[in-house]
Order: C-alpha cells, then sequence, then structure tokens
C-alpha cells in the first residue's frame, strides 16, 4: 500500500454546547427560564444573584447571560459592569430581565454598560425569549466552529513548515545547507 492511499481517520469531538447563565434570585424564575431555553444544545447554569454570577464566570464561558436587574447582595447594573471588566467576558451578551416597572432612566442605564442586547419585563414571552437566545447561541457556536478549524489549519500549516524545512535539507546545495557548519 502506498504512502498516498492510506486512509486517515479524523476523529471529531462531540458538538460543543453553548453555556447560557441565568442569574435570578427567584428559584421560580429560573426554573421557567430553563424550561424555555432546555435544549440538545445548551448547557444551562443558574446563579442565585450577581456575585454567584461571577464566581461561575470563573470557569466558563457563556454564550450568553439573563441577568435580573434587581437581586441581594450584588444587582444586574453592578454584576454587568463586573462582566464587562473582565477580558474574557467583555464580550458577553446580556440580556436583562425585570419583574418591575422600571423607569425609562433605568432602562437606559443598562445599555450604558456595553453588550446589553435587551432589556425584558415579566411575564417574558416564551418564544421572543427563545428566539434571542438562540440567534445569540448560534452566533456563540459559529464562532466555536470557526476558532476551531482556524487552529486546526495553524497546526497543518506548522506541520507542513516543518516538513518543507525537512525535504529542503535533503536537496543538494539547499540554502539550510549554507546555515550547517562544514
Amino acid at each position: 500500500m502506498s504512502e498516498s492511499s492510506r486512509l486517515i481517520v479524523v476523529r471529531r469531538a462531540p458538538a460543543p454546547k453553548a453555556k447560557i447563565l441565568i442569574v435570578d434570585d427567584t428559584e421560580s424564575n429560573r426554573v421557567a427560564f430553563r424550561s424555555i431555553l432546555e435544549h440538545p444544545n445548551h448547557e444551562i447554569h443558574e446563579a442565585v444573584d450577581g456575585l454567584d454570577a461571577l464566581q461561575k464566570l470563573i470557569d466558563h464561558d457563556f454564550a450568553v447571560i439573563l441577568l435580573d436587574i434587581r437581586m441581594p447582595r450584588m444587582g444586574g447594573l453592578e454584576t454587568a459592569a463586573n462582566v464587562r471588566a473582565r477580558k474574557r467576558s467583555r464580550l458577553t451578551p446580556i440580556i436583562f430581565l425585570s419583574a418591575y416597572e422600571s423607569t425609562p432612566i433605568e432602562v437606559s442605564k443598562t445599555y450604558l454598560v456595553g453588550g446589553v442586547i435587551d432589556y425584558l419585563f415579566s411575564p417574558v414571552d416564551p418564544d421572543i425569549l427563545r428566539s434571542k437566545v438562540s440567534l445569540l447561541v448560534e452566533l456563540r457556536l459559529r464562532n466555536m466552529e470557526i476558532e476551531r478549524v482556524l487552529k486546526e489549519l495553524q497546526e497543518q500549516n506548522r506541520a507542513q513548515e516543518s516538513r518543507i524545512e525537512e525535504l529542503q535539507k535533503l536537496l543538494p546545495n539547499s540554502p539550510l545547507d549554507a546555515d550547517r557548519p562544514s
């Protein structure tokens, strides 16, 4: 069997899941949002407040964060500002959620944080939430695939460059021969 006719089997890792973080101090809200967003491509994480959310950001990169605006210990605005302050999460999309009537000034403050996709009021329309999150998840999964392919191509490129150097060393009067001691 010639070298060029060997079959190469490439094992692919399982399809990645996009991580979603639901941050809400009300358990029934977290359960409801989880049930709306459950999907085979989603890995859902929950946090009970902003401090808990920031702790989860240490270990995970999220495709989107659903963030309650009013919570004890650390509210949504402060949490969002801390999310933006971290290099790894500064571009993570945030959807603010509120069960209370908010003034236009409160709503506008959320957009000043940056990266805020929307501000939804309870009761949240499940189809709208699912649609917004699905779009953000799809973008994240596409970016993850692009990053994976880029890394794979860079590795192949390095291997090819190494192979070219090896072959050039075999050529008589190779430019690389000049580098070798006599």
